[in-house]
């Protein structure tokens, strides 16, 4: 496996990482309706074009993982299905930190294993909130190198 920064996305590379967006919260977030994350898609496809995107390849050059950055800021680390427990987020991150000396986070305190993800590569939970979209618990967390 492989991982790059891209300069640019292509419609086949932007389809690839909304498949796995998609798929991602609809795993990961069975507390929030589905439909939340269905009409979400075509604003974060928007978002994702002006983020900084990393993308973990597999041998065949699919795309298996990936991370958004909008300056210090980690919008989204998502692995597709049958690549999570890998590595794939681990590398994600160590190529996140290795760039940014400060990066924050948000994740809801319901997505146990993203929490536990986050805390394991050195993120502390700064604050605690509730997502008025949602009306879920949200936790603002931060890594400092």
């Amino acid at each position: 496996m492989q991982i790059e920064q891209l300069t640019q996305l292509t419609d086949d590379v932007l389809d690839q990482i909304m498949a796995i967006w998609l798929t991602g919260n609809l795993d990961a977030h069975t507390f929030v309706p589905a439909d939340y994350w269905r009409e979400a898609q075509p604003e974060v496809t928007t978002q994702i074009r002006e983020a900084t995107i990393y993308v973990v390849r597999d041998d065949d050059e699919t795309i298996v993982g990936f991370a958004g950055m909008v300056d210090r800021y980690l919008a989204g680390l998502f692995v597709k299905q049958g690549y999570r427990d890998q590595g794939v987020g681990s590398m994600l991150l160590f190529a996140l930190k290795s760039d940014y000396k400060l990066i924050k986070l948000n994740v809801y305190e319901k997505n146990e294993q993203a929490v536990k993800f986050y805390r394991k590569h050195g993120f502390e939970v700064k604050d605690r909130q509730i997502d008025d979209e949602t009306a879920q618990v949200d936790l603002m967390m931060k890594y400092t190198a």
